[in-house]
């Protein structure tokens, strides 16, 4: 690249698309991309798909399946983390296809739009990010990163697989995650289908993952984000952040435990089912149908300290998540997790 060329580049920011570069990539010319995951963790076990390119143009969402996991005029995929101690160590954001950065930021606060609300990330909606300009006129954008995570810089050249950033909690978003977007001649285009939203039910022939991805991305559009013990009833859409996280911490001689879960993609008349049991076997148990459609449920159970004080010992609880299927009841998520009491 040229001097004058690489000093065009390092003069964009983000904003107005300013200068077209002739680069070589991962995909074959005049074909289209064939991209890697963008998140350094296992999916669907570390991470998972949230939200999906909104299918549905106007009014009303629906991601390319039909399904429920998207928002109004959502134009990217979400890599969510399902561990907040995952999260809080980091997951590494990686360039899903060579390419040559053409913007970045790396200095929006996290969690502003959490605890400042929606003007302190006004025009700043994606946070920290990067854009990467691609050959034959396909772009990725990669949203909401940690502040001062990001490695690369304008005009630099990249390959599918380098880490540019970590996955963060600035810009627009109540939870930590990865916004994956890609255009094409600045038109948008949903990875899962290789087209312009239009309307779900798309064949995915033309799906811009790799091959290799088919398995690991197939749809699924329940699961458990977390869960945990906790000292303290959690502030649910504070628990990424390390504060929340120290407060509610279980130390020795509790005031109360609670076992709490948060899980994405319940559906209306779903049965959930979450239980605490004592290092005596005797168990706590709540049960109830689900009224609505959530992308995301919050749900904890707990005791206060009995007068005579805690059974020393192993405390476990679990959640499961059953949904009618042919007139059967079915598991569709289940996890458990213990703590112990001296």
């Amino acid at each position: 690249m040229s001097v004058e060329a690489k000093n065009r580049v390092a003069g964009c920011y983000f904003g107005t698309l300013i200068g077209l570069f002739a680069i070589s990539s991962g995909f074959a010319e005049g074909s289209s991309p064939h991209f890697i995951s963008p998140v350094n963790c296992s999916v669907p076990s570390e991470c998972t798909i949230q939200n999906y390119v909104d299918a549905r143009p106007g009014t009303g969402h629906r991601d390319y399946t039909c399904g429920t996991l998207s928002y109004e005029r959502h134009k990217g995929t979400d890599f969510r983390v399902l561990s907040y101690d995952l999260y809080l160590k980091g997951v590494p954001v990686l360039a899903a296809a060579d390419g040559i950065v053409l913007r970045k930021r790396n200095n929006a606060d996290e969690g502003d739009y959490i605890l400042k609300g929606n003007e302190a990330v006004k025009q700043r909606e994606i946070g920290n990010g990067v854009i990467i300009e691609h050959t034959n006129g396909w772009e990725t954008t990669y949203a909401h990163l940690k502040k001062g995570s990001v490695t690369v810089s304008p005009g630099d050249r990249v390959n599918a697989g380098d880490v540019i950033g970590i996955i963060g909690l600035s810009g627009k978003t109540e939870f930590p995650h990865l916004h994956f977007q890609v255009t094409h001649n600045q038109e948008l285009r949903d990875p899962f289908t290789g087209k312009k939203p239009s309307g779900c039910g798309e064949i995915t022939k033309d799906a811009l993952w790799d091959k290799s991805l088919q398995k690991d991305f197939g749809y699924k559009g329940t699961g458990i984000i977390d869960t945990g013990f906790a000292a303290e009833i959690p502030k649910h859409k504070l628990l990424a952040f390390r504060s929340e996280q120290k407060r509610i911490s279980v130390q020795r001689d509790p005031k109360i435990l609670l076992y709490w879960a948060e899980l994405w993609g319940v559906k209306i008349a779903d049965r959930l089912t979450i239980s605490y049991e004592n290092p005596l076997g005797e168990i706590t148990k709540d049960q109830k149908a689900l009224k609505k459609n959530q992308a995301s449920y919050f749900k904890y159970i707990g005791k206060k300290r009995p007068k005579d004080g805690w059974i020393p010992g192993v405390y476990t609880g679990h959640i499961t998540l059953e949904r009618l299927v042919n007139g059967e009841w079915k598991i569709i998520a289940s996890r458990q997790k213990t703590q112990v009491l001296p």
